[in-house]
């Protein structure tokens, strides 16, 4: 184990998986179930990539990803798939429509009912009706014998020879004419059907809206499950918010033992004689893992993950050439529900000119029609996106935000806008915030090129099986995302991911993840609108309702209250894990820099801390109850709330002393990174002046007793009844300790000791980087627990800082 500022790592894992979309998350996942060791790392703040949420006073925001298919009992469900075999239950939403598509003037609502829908069709087009019936009926035949026949859970290019095998015998004749419809455009099958071209180009539309491709563009194989597959499987959205979803997968990843790593960009995989071997962080960290899963674009890996030495150039070229899916500019806005129009559906799509796909091509997506717990009553949260022509900088470029770029980036959401206002009068009037994501903010966000939401498009000449793979032209290392085989779109990704998964399960002899019968189902569908109980932020913090106070964070980018907690805990990050009910998770994220989570959310003083400068303060008069919450999470999750891993033995001994939390924390932190670690103290027990603290408050003693007696049990041997100058000399514990810690509150009882070991001046000569005193590499000071001068958090937080300087001290 490695100590860092903000981690504890193993030296070395089974897998690390770079990119915490739902392609890495769902393999992630579905690896640590497998009892592998799995560090998942992210740039952002929170897993899900495009299906993220982010909050602003109250009001939730998805990202990217707003419709999700997949969690349906029939058809493509990889979702469901995915959710039963993390046992992991999710409440969801199943729309009753799946969306309305005003096409030149033309309103067409997608009913779940084929037939349904056949007769809006049949309106529009009667001279197409035999045409359409024929069509749909084929395209039915084609999704039950490709998709329900043979359930999708991992790419067709991850297959092993037995599973290609029984798929083949299960049906050859379909299995050739798959392969067939791989070969021909989805506008070859139109012209089978059709002959008038306003049919044609209506069907051109859908394939844009589905997969970010012309029907020219799109293999006829995608036809059935983009046109089929939403009237059998459904339309479904998570409730609470998109992000909801990557929680729940991150919940089930963290029970099984994984690891997050949030806010690190990797800057490099690590490959030597055409092995993957781990990863470089950008602060120069490395992480060594016996494979590495790459989740990320085909041009974010070859040449910048992977460096140009270890490339082919003509594999370098391939990338090079691949054409991208257009980028796509995001509008987030709030909306006074009263004056919004009456009979608008949750998906909207307007399509202005069929012949072309181009920025007019605008979808809305106003979940919060159906979902009360996405803003306050009186509001409505609505995100648009489009297609955007426009030439825009990188986000490493001078002209991010510049003048230029901000006047063009209003003068493109004022033309979202009116292109809205024209199909809902008076919308612009209703709005009261707008957010504006430009192609590059989803680069800088997303790390999606050039803003280019779905990838390589997944077009004939660069289809499925002409895209990545799961396993790469290195060892060890592994891809998934919409790169790869199954192309765009989150349904897709997470098949990628279930597929990378079982690549590597194969190679390990382990047991992959195939299609079963669940003795039971974890997805839940709501009553709609959906809505969450009551919540007060004077009530009394209860199971019932901590994850509802713990919704009152807004997940800041840049938190005021990790900058105000002395120990630099991610408070969001907790915060976010409480609202998926992630308990344990959220208690190991407090833990991981400072073990004393519960005793200080009962001592602290938040207000003139982490509670200061809380956002929420900005829009309401009170802030998020973060030291209440923190004690109680850390409560409620016992033993499962504190950090698994411990490594295999340093060899190197190091002397504590003292048995306060400064003392305490440093010596469990140095413990846990396989060093032995003996603790001397004066008291006969461990804990020092927290007992004193504790006084006649019962459940401070429990808080106490309970963490102090975790870290002994972690493997801190102790030794009470030690006292300088009788039974503990310092000269022979620097003879016997490769490291020794003195922190600072022993100091003045034994200070004419210290002198003569240490000399006069030895208190200022402590370098406040190292913590180590001139001369005297092998000693460390530290803060300890002091009542008014020194809080406990401060004490725990110059504890592990301590140990880190230690651990670094001892590997160098």
């Amino acid at each position: 184990m490695k100590l860092i500022r903000y981690s504890i790592l193993r030296d070395q894992y089974d897998v690390i998986v770079v990119g915490a979309g739902l392609g890495g998350l769902s393999a992630a996942g579905l690896l640590a179930k497998r009892g592998l060791s799995v560090l998942l790392i992210d740039q952002q703040d929170k897993p899900g990539g495009s299906c993220t949420s982010f909050k602003r006073e109250d009001h939730v925001f998805d990202v990217g990803t707003a419709m999700l298919y997949g969690f349906g009992e029939k058809g493509f469900r990889p979702f469901r798939f995915l959710i039963n075999e993390l046992e992991a239950p999710i409440d969801v939403v199943a729309h009753e429509t799946l969306a309305r598509m005003t096409f030149e003037g033309q309103e067409i609502v997608f009913w779940p009912d084929i037939e349904r829908f056949l007769q809006e069709l049949f309106r529009l087009y009667p001279q197409e009706k035999d045409g359409l019936r024929a069509f749909y009926q084929e395209l039915t035949r084609m999704y039950e014998n490709i998709v329900v026949k043979n359930e999708i859970v991992s790419p067709p290019s991850e297959l092993s020879p037995r599973q290609a095998l029984r798929q083949l015998m299960s049906d050859p004749l379909v299995i050739v004419k798959m392969q067939r419809l791989l070969s021909i455009s989805t506008l070859d099958l139109l012209r089978k059907f059709f002959h008038t071209p306003e049919v044609i180009d209506f069907f051109d539309k859908l394939c844009s809206a589905y997969a970010y491709t012309t029907a020219a563009e799109t293999p006829a194989v995608l036809a059935a499950t983009m046109f089929i597959d939403n009237h059998i499987g459904g339309v479904y959205f998570p409730a609470g918010g998109a992000q909801m979803l990557p929680n729940t997968i991150e919940k089930a990843f963290e029970r099984f033992g994984g690891q997050t790593l949030y806010r690190q960009m990797v800057d490099e995989i690590l490959i030597k004689d055409g092995q993957a071997y781990g990863v470089r962080l950008s602060d120069g960290v490395e992480i060594l893992a016996e494979r590495v899963i790459a989740n990320a674009t085909v041009w974010n890996v070859y040449g910048k993950l992977v460096k140009p030495e270890h490339i082919q150039p003509k594999r370098l070229k391939w990338v090079q050439g691949l054409i991208p899916t257009y980028p796509s500019m995001t509008l987030y806005m709030v909306v006074d529900r009263q004056g919004f129009p009456e009979g608008c559906y949750p998906w909207e799509i307007f399509i202005e000119n069929r012949k072309v796909i181009d920025s007019s091509d605008l979808t809305l997506y106003i979940n919060s029609l159906v979902d009360r717990t996405l803003c306050p009553p009186d509001h409505l949260v609505v995100m648009a996106i489009a297609p955007n022509m426009c030439a825009w900088p990188h986000a490493d470029e001078p002209g991010y935000h510049s003048p230029e770029y901000e006047a063009q980036k209003q003068r493109e959401a004022d033309r979202m806008i009116d292109q809205i206002e024209q199909h809902l009068p008076g919308f612009r009037q209703q709005i009261r915030t707008l957010i504006i994501g430009t192609p590059t903010s989803i680069e800088r966000y997303l790390l999606k090129n050039g803003g280019a939401v779905g990838g390589p498009k997944n077009q004939i000449g660069q289809e499925m099986l002409k895209r990545l793979h799961a396993r790469s032209e290195w060892q060890h290392l592994y891809f998934c995302g919409d790169s790869t085989t199954m192309g765009t779109g989150a349904p897709a990704t997470t098949v990628s991911g279930i597929g990378a998964a079982n690549v590597i399960l194969r190679e390990l002899h382990l047991l992959e993840y195939e299609p079963h019968k669940f003795n039971r189902q974890y997805v839940n569908l709501v009553d709609l609108p959906y809505r969450r109980p009551a919540y007060k932020p004077t009530d009394i913090i209860t199971a019932e309702n901590a994850f509802l106070a713990a919704a009152d964070c807004q997940g800041c980018q840049d938190p005021k209250c990790v900058q105000g907690c002395p120990a630099g805990i991610d408070i969001p990050s907790f915060m976010r894990r409480m609202e998926a009910r992630n308990y344990a998770g959220a208690a190991r994220v407090i833990r991981e820099q400072n073990p004393f989570g519960e005793v200080c959310g009962l001592l602290c003083t938040p207000n003139r801390t982490c509670q200061k400068d809380c956002y929420r303060r900005d829009f309401t008069d009170l802030p998020v109850r973060i030291a209440e919450l923190q004690h109680w999470v850390c409560a409620e999750a016992g033993q499962a709330g504190w950090l698994r891993m411990r490594a295999g033995s340093s060899g190197q001994q190091i002397a504590v002393i003292g048995g306060g939390p400064s003392a305490l924390s440093c010596a469990y932190y140095l413990n846990m990174a396989g060093h032995q670690v003996k603790l001397f103290a004066s008291e006969s027990q461990a804990g020092g002046a927290l007992w004193v603290q504790s006084g006649i408050d019962p459940l401070l003693q429990e808080a106490v007793r309970c963490e102090v007696q975790t870290i002994l049990s972690s493997g801190v041997a102790f030794e009470g009844g030690r006292q300088f100058g009788q039974n503990l000399d310092l000269n022979q514990l620097l003879e016997d300790f490769q490291a020794v810690y003195l922190p600072e509150a022993n100091l003045a009882p034994n200070s004419s000791l210290y002198e003569s070991w240490l000399g006069r001046d030895w208190l200022s000569s402590v370098d406040p980087q190292t913590y180590q005193i001139k001369d005297q590499s092998k000693v460390f000071v530290g803060q300890e627990y002091f009542l008014d001068i020194v809080s406990v958090v401060e004490a725990a937080a110059s504890g592990r800082r301590v140990a880190c300087a230690i651990d670094d001290y001892l590997r160098t």
